[in-house]
């Protein structure tokens, strides 16, 4: 089978020769009909593959949608010829087949294509990352990339009765108003524009992953308020945090990791009935927009590569924001 394998700083490569897995125990076969590029994660991994530990390490294109091939034994909750959802496989999705843990894989409805199947692997993760969103609270989420907007739509699902959307890009914030967003924000990146959202979020969610974006949610939430850790801190690993705020305000903060496999089917088990039931309120046709063929992998690299994300909090980055009119983008193939 064809498989891109990161092998070293911005350098991937496709082997056409690499034999198909085999499934073992509990384990599912996925034959991949396609893998959005995670814009976090996978750009990374990407471009501090050999400067960071962490970025050789994660798994290299998890964002899979497919049809199940075969099933390893004990296996019950998919069968041969499912159409299915992964949350994280165990080998890259930018092949012709991934190998995925069963408590990985969930059943994507009919009426969902593939490209915008494989970004209901960012539903689980916002599933859990809400899960202290309470109904009426206020919340505030900074940053409407891609599992950002997928935050929105899960916090509007829980009952919030004001959700504020921050971004830098006007682009992405039309596509959270039409999502639920009861106001959105669009901001520099600045700590004086985060500032100014608001105050007294009972909640708020960082969903872009860096020391100011952070900062800026203990400011925005009120005395014994939740911050929630969602965006990925690739970039800058160690955070200062002034503590004697933290102390102050009594805040809770939480990650979106699953740290317990009773935590990551918990979380699939309602991904999969939203996905289901609420596919319209999901809008993922706003948020899948671009495909690519897998051996045109490296251009979606180059296009996603355009974002300001990507470089330290300290350093001018040469991007304003993220790059434009682009959310998911799918590779087929």
């Amino acid at each position: 089978m064809r498989r891109y394998e990161l092998v070293g700083r911005r350098d991937i490569r496709l082997v056409t020769d690499v034999a198909v897995p085999e499934p073992g125990p509990l384990e599912v076969l996925v034959r991949v009909r396609a893998c959005t590029v995670c814009n976090r994660s996978d750009l990374a991994y990407f471009h501090y593959y050999g400067l960071r530990d962490h970025c050789s390490q994660g798994c290299f294109g998890h964002e899979v949608a497919g049809v199940v091939e075969t099933t390893g034994a004990g296996v019950s909750r998919v069968v041969p010829g499912q159409r299915v959802f992964v949350r994280t496989p165990l080998t890259t999705g930018y092949a012709d087949f991934a190998l995925a843990r069963e408590i990985s894989v969930g059943a994507l409805p009919d009426s969902v294509p593939f490209e915008q199947g494989a970004i209901l692997q960012l539903l689980p993760l916002a599933v859990h990352a809400t899960r202290g969103v309470r109904l009426g609270d206020r919340v505030a989420i900074v940053g409407q990339g891609p599992v950002g907007q997928m935050a929105l739509r899960v916090a509007v699902a829980r009952g919030a009765a004001e959700v504020v959307a921050v971004d830098l890009d006007d682009w992405r914030l039309e596509r959270s108003s039409a999502a639920g967003a009861d106001a959105v924000r669009r901001v520099d990146g600045t700590p004086e524009q985060l500032a100014a959202v608001g105050a007294d979020f009972d909640v708020a969610v960082d969903a872009v992953g860096t020391p100011t974006t952070l900062n800026a949610c203990v400011a925005l939430v009120r005395q014994n308020g939740l911050v929630v850790l969602l965006g990925t801190h690739h970039v800058d690993t160690h955070v200062t945090v002034d503590l004697v705020t933290w102390e102050r305000k009594g805040l809770r903060v939480h990650s979106s990791a699953e740290p317990l496999d009773t935590a990551r089917a918990e979380a699939l088990a309602v991904a999969e009935r939203l996905a289901h039931r609420r596919t319209d309120a999901l809008r993922l046709p706003d948020l899948h927009t671009h495909t690519y063929p897998l051996d045109e992998l490296p251009k979606a690299m180059e296009q996603l590569s355009a974002s300001r994300s990507l470089y330290p909090d300290a350093e001018t980055a040469p991007y304003d924001g993220p790059p434009p009119e682009t959310l998911k983008v799918a590779i087929v193939p």
